[in-house]
């Protein structure tokens, strides 16, 4: 129904094609929804269980230290509980990643799907922008709700009016560590990180896009070259960092001034610009190139 709908929708003029867009999200979400509710359902309902849990054995009971120094039943049991718990919130982040950046991009534009999708009357773009939308928002839900989960477990009132001192030194050591205001430095991380999102979506949707112009082996050659451009990307963070005497933490590219002479507010600037640069490069080389591939050497075959 959702696809007879798409095809019935005209897109001859740009507000045709804006709610053409919103079709195609709607759509997407309902797809995607089947899998993401449930999974992020389970995943509170697995931190309010494990919350009533620490509550009652933990914060309210004050001997608990005493039977877990007697009872090694106990402390095994709770080792379980946590090990659980946490293949539990990493299971929910790799799944949530795996499905909406590989999984759905894949299986809705390059398989029998796709014969189906590439015939409405819409761009290339207009999926990848349906896709990357819808992609974002549930990734970013995953993460806050990660560490909502992590919160709400371990939190108690000692915690709780910590907060505010805890914060409060944070901000105010700010500039001593990064060289610039925590009202600047940490929006502009922000900004990074969530353009780092978006690039790393990009890229594997351009990966899968390149990998599926191949007559065969199109998984192989989709994973060949997001290797190729992981050791690229790799490859210019290290020359950065030789240059510049930074070290690059995780895939981010935030590079930290430790062997250098720069005052802290020039290494700030110089590596989130360097970051930010390199994070937009890629995102518009994954767009144009899975725009092109799927434009121009489309091969459902």
């Amino acid at each position: 129904a959702d696809h007879r709908d798409l095809h019935s929708f005209p897109t001859r003029r740009s507000s045709d094609l804006i709610q053409m867009l919103g079709k195609l999200i709607k759509n997407e979400f309902k797809a995607v929804n089947r899998l993401m509710l449930p999974l992020h359902l389970g995943l509170i309902v697995i931190t309010i269980i494990g919350r009533f849990y620490i509550q009652f054995t933990v914060f309210n009971d004050p001997t608990w230290y005493l039977i877990a120094q007697q009872n090694v039943w106990y402390n095994i049991i709770n080792a379980l509980l946590i090990f659980f718990y946490v293949i539990a919130l990493i299971a929910a982040a790799l799944i949530t990643w795996i499905y909406l950046s590989i999984l759905r991009f894949r299986k809705n534009l390059f398989t029998d799907e796709g014969y189906l999708m590439h015939t409405l009357p819409v761009s290339a773009s207009a999926h990848i922008w349906s896709k990357l939308i819808v992609s974002f928002i549930w990734q970013t839900i995953d993460v806050i709700l990660v560490i909502l989960s992590v919160f709400a477990l371990f939190v108690n009132m000692d915690i709780l009016r910590a907060l505010p001192q805890g914060f409060a030194e944070i901000f105010r050591s700010f500039p001593d560590a990064f060289g610039v205001p925590a009202g600047v430095g940490i929006p502009l991380y922000l900004l990074l990180f969530t353009i780092n999102s978006i690039s790393g979506i990009l890229i594997v949707y351009m990966c899968i896009a390149i990998g599926h112009s191949f007559n065969t082996h199109k998984i192989l050659a989709s994973v060949g070259v997001y290797v190729g451009m992981i050791l690229v990307n790799n490859l210019i963070s290290m020359i950065f960092s030789a240059v510049t005497g930074m070290i690059s933490y995780g895939s981010s590219s935030v590079f930290i001034g430790t062997a250098n002479n720069m005052p802290n507010a020039a290494n700030f600037w110089l590596s989130w610009s360097f970051a930010m640069l390199l994070c937009l490069v890629t995102a518009a080389a994954g767009y144009l190139l899975s725009n092109y591939f799927m434009t121009k050497r489309l091969n459902l075959e």
